[in-house]
């Protein structure tokens, strides 16, 4: 339950003190969504495939530069956090 909470004040405060990554995550995820909305309304059946893979695409290149395997574990993110890195 701490983990838990841990991470959603992390994602509570994000957006402030990051608000450049904020909106431009969310642009990215506003036009994924349009350009496969637009698939899909002129009949382009992969439209599910282009909206999973443009999602899954910012976590999937993460992995491949080497996200740490420890990035969900709260204990290490705020030992982190509290030394300032």
């Amino acid at each position: 339950m701490t983990g838990f909470l841990y991470f959603l004040g992390n994602t509570l405060r994000w957006p402030a003190l990051k608000p450049k990554e904020f909106f431009s995550l969310h642009a990215y995820l506003i036009t994924i969504y349009l350009i496969s909305f637009i698939l899909s309304k002129n009949g382009v059946s992969l439209s599910n495939l282009v909206f999973t893979l443009g999602i899954l695409a910012p976590l999937l290149i993460a992995i491949g530069q080497g996200l740490p395997i420890d990035c969900l574990d709260y204990k290490t993110a705020l030992n982190k956090e509290l030394k300032g890195e």
